[in-house]
């Protein structure tokens, strides 16, 4: 686990823990990583990916001139990647990175061909740039979330990727 200001990661999920705004916590979560692995079914500062929501009937048609059925977590569809989407997973990180500029906390994940169902080997990269602005002269933390996803395996020429956090503030 890292912390850098006001803000605290995790590497399961590339989770955010910690949002401290006048020394309160302002997400929901829990105190430990086990915990989320334990009971993480809100997906607290989740990284939700391969695709965040639901793909119907867990299957994508005619991509790479073919379909692929998903796992079905959400029945009778694909949830939030399925069982083990991104969210559930180690990131590689974090660590800390400059990102145009600025000093980021970096975190990596390779998701293999084949993963929940997915094709493609990915290679997604997640940046959380943080920042103290003004604002009617009053400072405030500001985070702000950048995100990279690359085709790195030769198994297909596309893939379908839709990413988002799942932070609840």
């Amino acid at each position: 686990m890292a912390s850098a200001k006001a803000f605290t990661f995790l590497p399961l999920g590339a989770i955010i823990q910690k949002f401290t705004v006048n020394g309160t916590n302002i997400v929901q979560g829990f105190p430990t990583a086990e915990l989320y692995k334990q009971y993480n079914s809100p997906y607290f500062g989740e990284t939700i990916g391969r695709i965040a929501n639901r793909v119907s009937d867990a299957k994508i048609n005619d991509l790479n001139g073919k379909s692929y059925p998903l796992v079905a977590n959400n029945a009778p569809n694909s949830l939030h990647g399925g069982i083990n989407g991104w969210g559930k997973r180690e990131f590689e990180g974090p660590s800390t990175v400059q990102r145009n500029g600025k000093e980021a906390t970096f975190f990596k994940y390779i998701s293999a061909d084949g993963e929940e169902g997915y094709p493609g080997t990915v290679e997604f990269r997640v940046w959380y740039v943080q920042e103290t602005e003004k604002v009617d002269g009053t400072a405030q933390e500001v985070l702000h979330i950048e995100y990279e996803a690359e085709l790195v395996g030769d198994e297909v020429a596309e893939t379908a990727i839709n990413v988002t956090n799942h932070r609840y503030a």
